[in-house]
């Protein structure tokens, strides 16, 4: 596969990866160790990702090492061995992904919104305890 056919598998990949695991851009940027900007290159595939961020990458798409080269010579990525029995998935988020009447771009914006809406209210919550701790 030709540089600019595996760049583009890879984002075509990556963006599933991410939306089948429920995540937004920014929570899996901030997983993988790297910038957002970095992240939403590689899911449009405008810029070639730098290898030392693969490892980080692949840890947030919990993929195995070695994945993104694979995908890069035109092979698949290959998911992690679960350590531990899974645990049940996100039912909020299982409802989003499996509504057959949502697109997939539908379902990204709704996992987004999600994802930062429980952000806001970790701060919130945050918030409240040291409010109760300076109390």
């Amino acid at each position: 596969m030709d540089d600019r056919g595996g760049q583009d598998q890879l984002a075509t990949l990556v963006r599933a990866r991410r939306i089948e695991l429920g995540l937004s851009a920014r929570a899996a940027a901030q997983t993988a160790g790297i910038d957002r900007n970095t992240w939403a290159y590689l899911e449009n595939g405008t810029r070639r990702t730098a290898e030392f961020n693969y490892a980080g990458i692949e840890r947030a798409l919990q993929w195995a090492p070695g994945s993104i080269q694979r995908v890069l010579e035109g092979g698949e990525p290959a998911p992690l061995e679960p350590d531990t029995p899974q645990t049940p998935d996100d039912e909020e988020l299982e409802l989003v992904r499996t509504d057959p009447k949502l697109t997939d771009e539908m379902k990204e914006r709704i996992i987004t919104l999600i994802l930062e809406r429980r952000e806001r209210d970790k701060q919130e919550t945050r918030r409240m305890i040291d409010l109760f701790r300076r109390g």
